[in-house]
């Protein structure tokens, strides 16, 4: 995502060097803050441009499952469950036979289906976990969404490293000084 096209400066004033200070936030609640702090530098409210989010942050996030998809993990799910149900309870049969054949324990039914039963479930959990996670969820359709940003249009060294260092303090996701990424 870059925050270098945030804001458009125009030429520097009579000999003046402009600067862009460009700030990525992760709410526009914390960028609202860190605009405010610039107000206290004090950077003239006119130089100071808070620009939401398009949409909010759901670009960022992964979209809400819908019916076909929560189909498709529920089918997924249950695949993965009876498989490992399955091989869980016969791997356990077959190895609690091996071991009582070894030790020479003469194992009743009970007991064997008892382990069984332990080793159906146990594996069969497992495998519908591992089922389920093994699903990719697709990002939001729609256009592509950027953080809540503050630009600063800076006259001057010293108004630009109060600002960066007033942008920095308001833990932004990213933080730009003219082309150079800073955070």
């Amino acid at each position: 995502m870059s925050m270098r096209r945030a804001a458009t400066l125009g030429p520097p004033e009579a000999g003046v060097a402009t600067y862009n200070v460009v700030a990525a936030f992760p709410s526009p609640e914390s960028a609202r803050m860190a605009a405010d702090a610039l107000g206290r530098v004090p950077i003239p409210a006119d130089r100071i441009t808070l620009t939401p989010a398009e949409e909010g942050l759901a670009g960022q996030w992964p979209a809400p499952y819908g019916y076909e998809e929560r189909r498709e993990v529920s089918s997924s799910v249950a695949t993965g469950a009876i498989l490992g149900a399955f091989i869980g309870g016969v791997g356990a049969l077959v190895l609690a036979g091996l071991i009582g054949g070894l030790v020479g324990a003469d194992l009743s039914a009970l007991v064997l289906l008892c382990i069984m039963l332990f080793g159906a479930v146990g594996v069969g959990a497992i495998g519908g976990f591992v089922g389920g996670s093994t699903l990719e969820q697709t990002a939001s359709k729609g256009p592509s969404q950027t953080w809540p940003r503050v630009s600063v249009k800076c006259e001057g060294d010293a108004e630009a490293s109060a600002a960066i260092r007033v942008l920095s303090e308001s833990a932004p996701l990213e933080l730009y000084r003219d082309e150079e990424q800073l955070v």
